[in-house]
């Protein structure tokens, strides 16, 4: 579409609306358009203000207001698609076709071993190895860090660092707060190494590790909340009326909200802000409290939002008998206004569940 672009296109693209607006987001988000040029403006704003920019149903509320540059940009860059073909298909029949001494290939196939629902399930490691291996051409690879890839990289004689990036929510699912992937880089060429800063990093904390199991707003599980049981996990996730760690504080109303939203656009549990492990969790409930009441030597407050899970994988559970992990941790995107009662007092937007 963007290739198909001719004046008259851009025009009536800037004439369209692309200040954030709650509504309009919400109303283009239910929309069905027929035209290709109202499917592309659908497309592009809802990409644009949706929260974290992961095409959900939730507005970004910090986007309130601000103009997308959007039309701008495509005019400033859609030249560069004049020569560009787009192909959907299996991977190995493109590739064979294209494949010559000449030819310079990128590779970012889904990450084995991590749960983030791009297809890595049903990734076939071994198969893209042999594809790598019979190659005529250059390759330079990114993958994560698990699965058997990296091993049989590592055997096979290719050029292999290891680096880190900082990941937030713009560029992986469930992240608010800056963190850091560690991926591995391959080639069959020798890599230049660049100034920006380091490369190869071999001694990353990985996800999982004690250096790592720290959360950005940590409540303290409850176990054995279910004796019949044993993987039941109870957390409170957000209390009403109580100052937390950051100095935020949320109304019963905030609460209740947050606890809904996150059902009704239920996303998946991550780990660590890190990775997904819907596979290895289960959400079994998620309810506000009716009333004040005590589970054991923990005081629930009614209005608060809790969380029961399920642990499927042994590893997490490990992890949660040990204490390498300890609480439910949400994040999320939030604006602050002053509160007219009080100079020091902020009020704050719900936070999302990660």
């Amino acid at each position: 579409m963007l290739k198909k672009l001719g004046q008259a296109d851009m025009d009536a693209l800037r004439r369209m609306d692309w200040v954030g607006d709650k509504a309009r987001f919400e109303r283009l988000f239910d929309a069905k358009p027929t035209g290709d040029l109202q499917k592309l403006y659908r497309f592009l704003y809802i990409s644009h203000f949706s929260y974290g920019r992961l095409r959900s149903r939730s507005f970004n509320p910090g986007a309130a207001g601000v103009e997308a540059r959007t039309p701008d940009r495509i005019e400033a860059f859609a030249p560069r698609l004049k020569n560009v073909r787009v192909h959907s298909g299996d991977y190995e029949r493109l590739v064979r076709t294209h494949d010559s001494a000449k030819t310079v290939f990128f590779f970012d196939p889904p990450y084995s071993g991590y749960d983030a629902n791009v297809g890595e399930g049903a990734f076939d490691e071994e198969r893209f190895y042999a594809l790598l291996k019979s190659l005529k051409g250059k390759f330079l690879l990114t993958y994560g860090i698990r699965g058997k890839l990296p091993k049989l990289l590592e055997q096979g004689g290719f050029r292999l660092h290891r680096v880190r990036m900082r990941r937030n929510l713009r560029t992986m699912r469930g992240v608010r707060d800056t963190s850091i992937l560690t991926q591995i880089v391959a080639a069959n060429y020798d890599l230049v190494r660049k100034g920006e800063g380091a490369f190869d990093v071999r001694d990353a904390a990985e996800p999982g590790d004690a250096a790592s199991a720290a959360f950005a707003k940590t409540i303290p599980l409850i176990k054995g909340a279910d004796p019949s049981d044993e993987r039941y996990v109870l957390g409170v996730v957000l209390e009403p009326e109580v100052v937390d760690a950051q100095g935020d504080i949320y109304s019963a109303d905030e609460v209740r909200q947050a606890a809904h939203r996150f059902m009704e656009e239920f996303g998946g549990l991550g780990l660590m802000h890190q990775m997904r492990v819907n596979g290895q969790v289960r959400v079994l409930e998620s309810f506000l409290a009716p009333v004040d009441f005590a589970i054991g030597d923990v005081s629930v407050r009614k209005g608060t939002w809790l969380l029961a899970v399920r642990i499927l994988s042994d590893a997490l559970w490990a992890q949660v008998r040990t204490g390498a992990l300890t609480g439910f941790s949400i994040g999320g995107s939030a604006r602050r206004v002053p509160d007219e009662a009080s100079d020091n007092d902020a009020s704050s937007a719900p936070k999302e569940p990660a």
